[in-house]
């Protein structure tokens, strides 16, 4: 962690927003917000939730923002910049907490031993440290090293911004330790409650607490509000039905399962247009919304085997509850593309779609650090054989 990153992130809070901060403090909006991104990163949880209006704090935010303005503060003090500015120069804690760790044993040898560092590279983090602040932080002696008095100035206010590091960030021992985090996890919408995908998540759920004793929210909505979320920082991960060709995402698949049209007054085979066509004029068609991948699957379905005019045939109703959608097909109400395993229903028939069509579910997240740990906590300790059996 940085004193910029803190500082910044605490103008977010303090203004309410990524744009009220930046006017407040002259620093770019993209600043601003890769700060409050880093911080999160870091933690393990979000801060803000982003939409349209801005920014809003997150429950654990409201609880810390007092705890991060008292870390600004202290940056603050130890660069001596005044309240609404972002100094132009950066310190590491890391360099902080090694200085003064250095001073308190009073050698850098030792001091670099007892932290397994090569002694070179902690006289460089020291020099550094005096380059930065452009002032002499400790005197060399034959006995070996004493803080001048900035030096000790330095090492009280090390102090108290190492002990409201630690509690902000609920460390203890080991420093990085999993289990104090959470983690935020989105899907796609199961179709029933005993299909796959839902078996699937809370499988996942219960492997995630028990083996490795992690906090994993998860939420279903939309494969386009799915995206967002994981834009913003709502999620970390996400199972999505859509094959990304982006390199800010990196995927891997975890489910596969076959798709049908149901309903009544269904032709035995996809290919017999005419009948598929007839069956579109008697019947409503109830489809997800557009920002689903299923309704992109469907719609790439009838243009290819009912024509690309199949719109003008029928009454298209558009419900985004994949259960409310299952209902209608289930009573006859109206004709749908859905999952095959939530069509078992002896009343009416079932069309399977080509397997071109199949639903392909991708584990998927952005290239940050807080993704790539929990994709990979997810594909660890017998989570990825779970995935293989469904």
């Amino acid at each position: 962690m940085r004193s910029s990153t803190i500082i910044m992130a605490d103008l977010a809070l303090r203004h309410g927003g990524i744009r009220a901060a930046s006017r407040a403090c002259g620093q770019p909006v993209s600043s601003i917000g890769a700060a409050l991104t880093r911080l999160e990163d870091d933690l393990g949880f979000p801060l803000v939730r982003r939409g349209e209006d801005g920014i809003s704090l997150t429950i654990d935010a409201q609880r810390r923002t007092p705890a991060i303005a008292r870390l600004a503060a202290l940056c603050r003090q130890i660069l001596s910049c005044e309240a609404e500015r972002v100094p132009d120069k950066s310190i590491s804690f890391a360099a902080l907490f090694r200085l003064s760790e250095a001073l308190r044993v009073g050698s850098i040898r030792r001091a670099a031993e007892q932290m397994n560092l090569a002694q070179p590279q902690l006289t460089r983090q020291i020099s550094l440290l005096e380059r930065t602040l452009d002032t002499k932080l400790i005197l060399r002696g034959p006995k070996g090293i004493d803080p001048t008095p900035e030096g000790l100035r330095l090492v009280n206010l090390t102090g108290q911004l190492e002990a409201e590091w630690r509690a902000l960030s609920q460390v203890s021992e080991p420093q990085h330790s999993q289990v104090s985090r959470r983690y935020s996890l989105g899907s796609i919408i199961p179709a029933t409650p005993f299909g796959e995908l839902a078996t699937l998540l809370a499988g996942l759920n219960t492997e995630m607490h028990n083996r490795q004793g992690l906090r994993v929210s998860i939420a279903s909505t939309l494969a386009e509000d799915l995206l967002i979320g994981l834009d913003t920082g709502r999620f970390d991960c996400i199972l999505l039905d859509a094959a990304l060709n982006d390199p800010t995402y990196a995927q891997s698949p975890v489910l596969r399962g076959s798709v049908a049209m149901a309903g009544l007054h269904l032709p035995e085979d996809y290919r017999n247009q005419a009948e598929l066509r007839r069956a579109l004029k008697r019947q409503p068609l109830v489809l997800q919304s557009r920002r689903s991948g299923l309704r992109q699957r469907a719609e790439q379905f009838l243009d290819t085997y009912a024509g690309p005019d199949w719109r003008s045939l029928t009454s298209l109703v558009e419900i985004d509850s994949l259960p409310i959608i299952v209902n209608m097909a289930h009573s006859g109400t109206a004709n749908s593309i859905l999952p095959l395993h939530a069509t078992a229903v002896e009343n009416h028939r079932i069309m399977p779609l080509p397997s071109t069509f199949d639903q392909i579910i991708f584990l998927t997240w952005r290239r940050t650090p807080k993704g790539r740990r929990l994709a990979k906590l997810i594909g660890s300790n017998g989570i990825a054989e779970m995935f293989s059996k469904t």
